[in-house]
């Protein structure tokens, strides 16, 4: 018997985007939309819209504007088959007159003007027809908080009652969506099938490296612990009254930041600065000699209890604080906000800028002002500076579990290299190395290399997105993360740019490339 030969259709190739409209809106005449994005190969996000500003027949309405993502979870292929879905809504709503059934008599007498926002579950299952076109059908369950005016149906029925509340639990979405599919590569032509099948040689899996950076030797490692102190003081008097209101309190603060450095027998304390600052209620030149007269008793005050050098230890004031005066106010959400920030952030004397927020409407401005925000400005900031002696690995490794501070980038790199690559110890070296330096390229370079290794892909790409300087390693390792999410074109790319692990990368993948074939 000769062998058979017939054409096979090959699968359909699952496009990236899809853009889709519910039918069960559609048939409420509700404009909707909703787009939807392959993130990886099990998930995908949606964002969903609804628009429906008309009024029906007798004056019956169902007025809103929607908005419904959802996050989505595919147990097979992203946009086949089941689906499983996290979402949140929000809404605004004027609804009234609806017919009973199936809404209730009290929905179909009254109406409800407000908004609501919540967040619920859903389940789905999609139907591919071809390349472009589906069909989707999906539920969802979960919770809204509504608050709503009432009144009487009517365009201007009688108000019942004001910002009335209530909790919702039920169904919160439903839908039979049309979906037209965007990007991925379609192809319609034929492939031939012979029976007995051609056994194929297997696929060159590549062996591919992240690369890691030895950090440059620190050396003097300079570290630092500072705060703010929030003293009282008898009013126009700089004495440090330690029993005055919270002062003793507020003293611990700086007494137990001197201890800990002092406590450090690897530490050795080379400077501390006190900064005063002052509130605006008063001349700009009398609080510059208060914050000056009250930092210098603190000073003092730090002199007469532990034994630091006077030379060590600086004060000066700097007296109004503006610039954190606007801070609070700018993230406040007091009255008149706006007004205030524009004379806070004017240039000009600072005793007018006083004056002019004392004015501000009929001085209710200025007293909350006054009340909520210049005690905290009335402060004292402290900082201490020392160095830290150098480790050997052995006694890095007792340091790295008390003070991983103390530690500097190369020595907590010499201290994973003690412990077997991609182990639990290895990969907690760098990831508390970069949460001490996460401004550091070389510590975030080696905290992507080592998520990298453990297949921790989107803690990588975060690393990754940290990095300044985007030299050789970083697009060796940028490349081996393409690789991870399937994009073996961008993989072959950063890898031309990624130096010598970049070409030892390329090889590797080349070698796969040609398996295929």
């Amino acid at each position: 018997m000769s062998a058979g030969v017939h054409a096979q259709k090959k699968d359909i190739i699952l496009p990236r985007w899809g853009i889709k409209t519910n039918l069960l809106y559609d048939a409420t005449a509700t404009i909707n939309l909703g787009v939807e994005v392959r993130t990886g190969y099990h998930t995908s996000v949606e964002l969903a819209g609804n628009y429906n500003n008309w009024t029906f027949k007798n004056d019956r309405k169902w007025k809103h504007y929607l908005l419904q993502p959802e996050f989505r979870w595919w147990p097979g292929e992203t946009f086949d088959g089941h689906f499983f879905g996290v979402h949140a809504h929000g809404a605004l709503y004027n609804v009234g007159h609806l017919p009973k059934p199936p809404f209730s008599d009290y929905m179909n007498t009254h109406r409800m003007e407000g908004w609501l926002a919540g967040a619920g579950v859903s389940y789905g299952y999609r139907w591919n027809f071809n390349h472009r076109w589906a069909l989707e059908a999906t539920i969802g369950v979960g919770y809204a908080y509504l608050n709503y005016d009432e009144f009487n149906c009517g365009r201007c029925g009688q108000l019942l009652s004001n910002n009335t509340t209530k909790n919702y639990f039920g169904p919160t979405k439903a839908g039979i969506s049309l979906i037209f599919g965007i990007g991925g590569k379609k192809d319609d032509s034929p492939s031939l099938y012979v029976a007995p099948p051609v056994v194929q040689m297997p696929v060159y899996e590549p062996v591919l490296r992240a690369g890691f950076v030895t950090p440059e030797v620190e050396a003097v490692k300079m570290r630092s612990e500072s705060g703010s102190a929030f003293l009282y003081f008898v009013v126009d008097r700089s004495d440090i009254l330690v029993d005055f209101r919270d002062n003793a309190a507020e003293l611990q603060k700086i007494y137990s930041s001197i201890e800990l450095v002092q406590g450090n027998p690897d530490a050795t304390i080379t400077g501390l600065s006190i900064v005063g600052h002052a509130s605006p209620e008063a001349s700009y030149a009398y609080n510059m000699r208060l914050s000056e007269r009250r930092a210098e008793a603190l000073r003092n005050h730090i002199l007469s209890i532990y034994a630091i050098s006077d030379s060590f230890i600086s004060s000066k004031g700097e007296g109004e604080d503006w610039t954190g005066l606007g801070s609070m106010v700018s993230t406040s959400d007091m009255l008149e906000k706006y007004r205030a920030m524009e004379i806070i952030s004017s240039s000009g004397d600072p005793d007018n800028k006083e004056a002019r927020l004392r004015q501000l409407e009929g001085g209710s401005v200025y007293r909350h002002i006054f009340d909520q925000y210049y005690p905290q400005l009335r402060r004292s900031d402290y900082r201490i500076e020392y160095t830290v002696a150098p480790f050997s690995v052995e006694k890095g490794r007792e340091v790295l579990l008390t003070r991983p501070g103390d530690l500097s980038l190369n020595e907590m790199f010499m201290i994973a290299k003690t412990y077997r690559e991609g182990s639990a110890e290895f990969n907690k070296v760098f990831e508390t190395a970069a949460q001490l330096f996460p401004d550091s390229d070389v510590a975030n370079l080696n905290a992507a290399a080592s998520a990298l290794g453990r297949g921790e892909t989107s803690l990588a790409a975060r690393y990754l997105d940290r990095v300044k300087d985007r030299n050789e390693l970083y697009w060796n390792n940028m490349g081996v993360l393409a690789w991870k999410h399937g994009d073996v074109q961008k993989a072959s790319e950063c890898f031309a740019k990624g130096g010598a692990q970049g070409k030892v990368n390329a090889a590797e993948l080349l070698k796969h490339i040609e398996s295929l074939n």
